[in-house]
């Protein structure tokens, strides 16, 4: 009787231990998988992020080369950094896509997709004037530009600290819809 009762304490022992061990088996390819599928959202989210951020960078160095234009050149100068502008707000529109709970992004595409919109008008005045564009507007657009460009994060970070410098730099973009275009 004794010996019944060891037996059957070894399979309920054997039992449990490999219940036990399925159990951590299976959790643990349930978080290797969860771990795998994070990794890839923060390399596709870094891959579009990158790409952004080099449109700003582009746009950057179009303003920059805009600022020496003969006063014939403007317009064409001004339509290719609208042309950017366009452009840097399809890289947000992309990243907001496959980013996964990217703060501040919303925010940031509101106020690029506003400046890109009162930008055109600045844009169509130089092409239809042909009288330029005035430097104190190029000065200040310029400025934000460059300023947003250089606290830009370079590399994406799913971080505190990452979004803390993109929403500082974004806050350089908020004033771009609120300068006074009209001559």
């Amino acid at each position: 009787m004794k010996e019944r009762m060891l037996a059957y304490r070894r399979k309920k022992h054997s039992k449990i231990i490999i219940i036990v061990a399925v159990f951590i088996i299976f959790l643990s390819i349930v978080l290797l998988i969860i771990n795998s599928n994070a990794k890839k959202r923060i390399e596709v989210t870094s891959s579009y992020y990158a790409s952004f951020v080099s449109s700003v960078q582009t746009l950057d160095k179009m303003l920059a080369q805009t600022s020496g234009a003969k006063a014939d050149e403007i317009a064409i100068k001004m339509l290719d950094v609208y042309t950017t502008v366009i452009f840097v707000n399809d890289r947000l529109d992309l990243l907001e896509d496959n980013a996964h709970s990217f703060l501040g992004l919303e925010v940031l595409k509101n106020d690029f997709s506003a400046f890109k919109y009162t930008f055109a008008s600045i844009v169509r005045s130089c092409i239809e004037d042909r009288d330029g564009l005035e430097s104190e507007i190029h000065l200040k657009v310029a400025k934000h530009i460059h300023l947003f460009s250089i606290n830009l994060p370079r590399n994406y970070e799913n971080s505190n600290d990452f979004y803390n410098q993109f929403r500082i730099a974004a806050e350089h973009i908020k004033p771009l819809p609120n300068i006074p275009f009209e001559k």
